[in-house]
Formats: C-alpha cells, sequence, structure tokens
C-alpha cells in the first residue's frame, strides 16, 4: 500500500482571508495528509470569530506519524506567536510568523519530510517593510531551493506560463533574451512531462508588441530575439510555434501551454477565463510548489464570505502532480 502524499499549507498573511479559506477543508476528501503550518492560537481565534467547530489536532511535520481524522479536524504544525491579529489590518508585526511558515514548508519538501507546499497570499509590501527581499512567493522559493522559477498559471481549460514575473513594465524588454526564451521552453517542457505527464508539449509563444511587431513596424523584439529562439528550439526538436499577437494567442485550442512575455499580458486573461479555480504552480525547482489565484482580499476578511475553491484547487493539484512524479 503506498503511503498518502503529505501536503503543507502556509496559508500567508494572518489578517486576510488565507486563515478562513482553511476551514472549508473539513468539507473536502483528500487523499493525502494535508498539514497547516501556523499558529495553533491564531488558527483557534479564527475559527471562534467565524463561529466555526472545528478541532485541530497538533502534530511535527518531522515526524512520520499522521493521525486519523475526524470529519471537523485540522491538522496544524503549531508555530509559537504571541502577536495580536487585526483582521483586515496587515501588519509589519506578522512577518516572522510567514517567513517561518514559508521557511518550515520549503525545508520539509527540500528534505523529502513532506512531497509538496501549497502557499496562501501575502502582502508583499509588508514583507518588503520587515527587510525580506520578497518580489513574490514564486522567487521567494526559488532563493531557497536553487532553479529556475517559472511561474505558471492553469485551469482545466488553459495554462500560461510567465517569462517575465514581478518587474516594472519599463524593464520587460531588457529581459527578453534569446537564450532566456530558450532556457525557459526547455524547463517548461521537461515539467510538463514530469510534473504534468505531458510528453513533448506544444508551446505557444506570444510576442511582446502590438500584432507581435508587425514585421518590425511595431517594435523588433519578434524578428530579432523571438522569433530566432523559437527557430533554434525547433531545430533542437521542441514543439514550440510563434510568436502569436497577444489579442489571438488566448483563442487558440491546439497548444498545451502558453509562454507570456509578462505578468499583466496573460494574467487578466486567465482570471477573466476562470477565477477562482485557477492554480499557480511554480515549475523548474525541485520541490513541488502551488498556490492560490487570489489576495489576501482584506475587506472581507473575517466574514465567512471568502471562498476557498482556489485552495482546494491548488490541494489537488498538488496531490495529482506528487501522483504523477511518483508513479
Amino acid at each position: 500500500m503506498k503511503k498518502k502524499p503529505k501536503i503543507l499549507i502556509s496559508p500567508g498573511e494572518p489578517s486576510g482571508i488565507g486563515y478562513d479559506i482553511l476551514f472549508d477543508l473539513i468539507n473536502q476528501k483528500f487523499s493525502s495528509d494535508i498539514i497547516v503550518v501556523t499558529s495553533y492560537n491564531l488558527l483557534l481565534e479564527r475559527a471562534k470569530i467565524l463561529k466555526k467547530k472545528i478541532n485541530f489536532v497538533k502534530v511535527d511535520i518531522n515526524e512520520n506519524y499522521i493521525p486519523k481524522l475526524k470529519s471537523n479536524e485540522i491538522i496544524v504544525h503549531d508555530i509559537q506567536c504571541n502577536k495580536k491579529v487585526k483582521i483586515g489590518k496587515p501588519s509589519i508585526k506578522h512577518a516572522p510568523l510567514i517567513i517561518e511558515s514559508l521557511n518550515m514548508c520549503i525545508n520539509s519538501c527540500l528534505e523529502k519530510r513532506a512531497d509538496a507546499m501549497v502557499t496562501g497570499p501575502v502582502q508583499k509590501h509588508i514583507l518588503l517593510k520587515y527587510g525580506e527581499k520578497f518580489s513574490g512567493h514564486t522567487e521567494y522559493i526559488a532563493t531557497k531551493t536553487g532553479g529556475i522559477p517559472i511561474m505558471m498559471l492553469h485551469s482545466k481549460k488553459i495554462k500560461i506560463a510567465l517569462l517575465t514575473t514581478h518587474v516594472p513594465l519599463k524593464n520587460v524588454p531588457k529581459l527578453i533574451k534569446i537564450e532566456r526564451i530558450k532556457e525557459y521552453v526547455k524547463i517548461i517542457s521537461k515539467d510538463l512531462h514530469k510534473k504534468f505527464g505531458i510528453k513533448n508539449p506544444r508551446i505557444n509563444i506570444c510576442g511582446l508588441n502590438p500584432h507581435s511587431g508587425e514585421d518590425g513596424y511595431i517594435g523588433k523584439e519578434e524578428k530579432e530575439i523571438i522569433s530566432p529562439a523559437i527557430s533554434s528550439l525547433k531545430k533542437s526538436g521542441y514543439n514550440v510555434f510563434g510568436p502569436f499577437s497577444a489579442d489571438t494567442i488566448f483563442t487558440k485550442n491546439n497548444t498545451d501551454i502558453i509562454l507570456a512575455m509578462y505578468h499583466d499580458q496573460a494574467l487578466p486573461v486567465i482570471k477573466t477565463i476562470g477565477f477562482g479555480s485557477i492554480v499557480n504552480t511554480t515549475l523548474g525547482i525541485p520541490i513541488v510548489r502551488t498556490s492560490v489565484d487570489h489576495g489576501t482580499a482584506l475587506d472581507i476578511a473575517g466574514t465567512n464570505k471568502a471562498d476557498a475553491s482556489s485552495l482546494i484547487s491548488a490541494i489537488k493539484a498538488a496531490i495529482d502532480i506528487v501522483k504523477i512524479k511518483n508513479d
């Protein structure tokens, strides 16, 4: 009998909905052990505020023993935290808890004591103010694990990877290089095979400029950088096509994944298509990490209005990846 995968959750900013949506886990049946890595006391406090009758069972993520749960129980690895949390009000005082939770999850996955980690939403400016170099989970996790991190947003309908992530728009053209495109395509192709079971995936590549540059009349990146990279990759046997104009590429159904040039070229599209069911998976790193597709939603935190659909999708995606990797 195969051992159940162990999935760790780092719920993110405690004043936001990352803690609220945890409580919907009791209504789900997962083929894995789910452990929330955060403060036991904060969970008790939030459950009381939301009037949720939940028992939190303490475990140590460093140990193998996981108790069999009853229907109203959630497993938690307790991080001692004496700071009070005011719902809807992020504070620099929350940063140590958030960072410790992340680091514990990362280290457990690196040391093979856990199979995957799922992250909840954070307020980046709080962590930056605290002194962490934190442009996003994707980049932060990569500094701890190594590898070349690639953000991939996916739903049942579409997969989109990003060539650049959390950088100012004016810096994007400087980062579009032939070698970067080739490197990213190779990682995407390898990880889609290893983590999603898609052999030699078809990758449609987006142009940078309107109408994909109009043969150089509206920008030259397509002619001078993106097209040569695609030609080189094709010669090496990669199933790549493009560059396609951003105003049509997302309407094509003949691809396994789209590689977009920058963050807001792709995210508004996929979030319009399937907000709430989208998963953010990090490719190019040696651990399995998935995440929700939403922010902290401070305005509805503590109101019982938060939707846990994205968290549930992220957990299921992590389990699926682990199973494919282990087969």
